[in-house]
């Protein structure tokens, strides 16, 4: 690009563009590509903190550099890869100073870090506030009192707690703001659900984990005026237990729903499994239901030698009102070695599947053709998968016919190995997943003998070619005294692309060995059955070598976000001075 171009193209196009580029990008890449960008970048004041994957050294580069007044958005995170980042964060910065904040995240937080932060948010402006906690369980009454009196206070318009509605009425029974239109919870009673829908009256979308429609004495809340109609437009309930006749109850509340998702468990004689009764209870009840989402996953013992007809699960699916009318299709699969029937809707709607081979699965769906087959699993982000199970020749393999891959939008994915031979083949692998597609891909692995170690090693590496975006990577095997990959291979079958990296270690020396040939790591857990050995002296490594680095002791394990290597050697500051002879020819040259 010329510098005549830079200088003419549009600041509102520019601006456009910062809207897509990561913090760590704008700030230290962008920001250096001319005077003109520098300005604009000095000048902009729509910041988004995405905290989470963020390595040590830009995280402290951002902390010394960020303007609070120009943030509107800030997600924090104490998970694995990033240990006490948000205490680190309240050590710099107090949210007073966050002017113009609309929005936080904050996640794996525990509850002094919570208590801290809700002290001063509640005058901020804030739009939108999701809390998922380490022990929300475990709050202690003040705590509670004021997480309620500060959600109570704030203009809120989406909320995201992984708590259940008891925590949050402990002062008030109706502690939402009627500005809600998100609302996320972990439960509810059906008597507190109801008070949610009274009260939030321009919510527009409701998840709940469960809804508990019995009190503790086995009765069942009734109202005692009239339910007001409600502007619910979204409902979703993820993996509870409950039947037909309560959810009919919960349903009747909210009339004008549009979108419906349901991830249940239930039974076979449950009219939940019936396409008849909710075709009859939709014309009734949810007259502007337009998308239908469901998974099914049946509890009963099931004999293997039973005869299932499962087409019989679908034939009541298979009217004009689910085909023609509204467009809705449906699967059901028997898994006849696992004892499991689940029946579900197209596309699947669940993001978490368990991918099962050798399992004598029989399939059906309402849907005549398979050649559309592939859209129907591009929700399914996570898939877990036994690398040692023959994959049948009969399933969605051999419809697929190589063509492409069955989930091609998977982002984590976890298998499991077991050392023995065969495995399933690279080839299989990729008719079934896209590999180019994952982002994060853990591995469980069990080696009965060493001479087992070079095929499970080759095998691995064969996997980790096809990751072209992977930046996460976990290696968990069982201890046998010795490694199940020497480090000069593991340094060398490991992705430049791998940021993050969990893996089993057996003694002192493979850990410093991991991190001095692995210097492209932003985090790195360590797991061992001695570790409680290792601690001390890793600790003291690591202050030498990786400054400003962050280490939180875990059970059997060792997390720790990786500081600036030192410069102590003449090959890192050569490394450093090239770097920094790049930015400033590139100033120079945009001069």
């Amino acid at each position: 690009m010329s510098t005549s171009s830079l200088y003419t193209l549009p600041i509102e196009l520019i601006y456009y563009l910062l809207e897509y580029l990561d913090l760590s990008t704008i700030l230290f890449s962008f920001r250096y590509v001319c005077k003109r960008f520098q300005t604009i970048v000095d000048s902009y004041d729509q910041y988004k903190l995405d905290l989470r994957l963020i390595s040590k050294t830009d995280f402290d580069h951002i902390c010394h550099v960020i303007s609070p007044k120009k943030v509107l958005s800030i997600i924090l995170t104490n998970d694995i890869d990033t240990p006490y980042q948000i205490r680190t964060f309240l050590s710099r910065f107090s949210f007073e100073q966050f002017s113009r904040l609309q929005s936080l995240d904050l996640l794996k937080i525990d509850e002094n870090n919570l208590f801290s932060i809700l002290k001063h948010i509640s005058n901020c402006s804030l739009k939108s506030l999701s809390i998922d906690s380490k022990s929300s369980d475990k709050f202690s009454y003040t705590t509670r009192v004021l997480l309620s009196s500060t959600i109570a206070k704030l203009k809120l318009e989406k909320l995201d707690l992984n708590v259940s509605y008891k925590d949050l009425y402990v002062i008030s029974r109706s502690p939402l703001p009627t500005t809600l239109k998100y609302l996320r919870l972990e439960s509810c009673t059906f008597q507190e659900y109801y008070i949610i829908l009274r009260h939030a009256t321009n919510l527009h979308k409701l998840i709940l984990k469960e809804c508990h429609m019995y009190d503790s004495d086995g009765t069942m809340y009734k109202p005692s005026d009239v339910i007001y109609p409600s502007k619910l437009k979204s409902l979703s309930f993820g993996t509870c237990y409950i039947r037909m006749k309560e959810l009919s109850i919960l349903l009747s509340c909210t009339p004008t729903l549009n979108h419906m998702k349901l991830i249940l468990w239930t039974d076979l004689c449950d009219p939940i499994l019936n396409g008849n009764q909710w075709e009859n209870f939709i014309v009734k009840k949810l007259p502007l239901l337009n998308k239908f989402e469901f998974f099914f996953n049946i509890l009963n013992y099931i004999n293997r030698n039973s005869l299932i007809n499962i087409h019989s699960f679908i034939n009541s699916f298979q009217t004009s009102f689910w085909l023609e009318k509204k467009h809705w299709y449906v699967a059901c699969d028997y898994m006849k070695t696992l004892f499991i029937i689940r029946l579900y809707s197209l596309p699947i709607c669940n993001s978490l599947l368990t991918y099962y081979t050798n399992s004598k699965k029989i399939s059906c769906s309402t849907l005549n053709t398979t050649s559309n087959h592939i859209k129907f699993t591009d929700h399914v982000r996570e898939l877990k998968f036994n690398l040692n199970q023959t994959i049948e020749i009969n399933d969605e393999i051999q419809n697929n016919q190589l063509k492409d891959p069955i989930f091609r939008k998977i982002t984590h994915l976890s298998l499991n190995l077991d050392g023995k031979l065969p495995y399933v083949s690279l080839q299989s692998l990729q008719t079934i997943i896209d590999l180019s597609s994952l982002v994060c891909l853990s591995m469980q692995i069990l080696i009965y003998n060493v001479a087992q170690r070079s095929s499970v090693t080759v095998y691995i590496s064969s996997i980790l070619k096809k990751t072209s975006n992977i930046h996460s990577l976990k290696l968990i095997y069982n201890h046998t005294g010795e490694s199940l990959i020497n480090i000069e291979t593991l340094s060398s079958i490991i992705p430049r692309s791998i940021k993050h990296l969990q893996i089993s270690i057996t003694n002192l020396d493979e850990m410093k060995n991991i991190l001095e040939k692995l210097k492209q790591l932003s985090s790195v857990i360590f797991y061992s059955v001695n570790m409680l050995y290792y601690y001390e002296d890793i600790i003291k490594w690591i202050k030498l070598k990786r400054k400003n680095s962050l280490c939180r002791k875990g059970l059997r394990c060792m997390q720790i976000w990786l500081g600036a290597c030192s410069m102590n050697d003449d090959n890192e500051k050569n490394s450093m001075k090239k770097v920094f002879r790049r930015i400033r020819h590139k100033q120079i040259s945009y001069y």
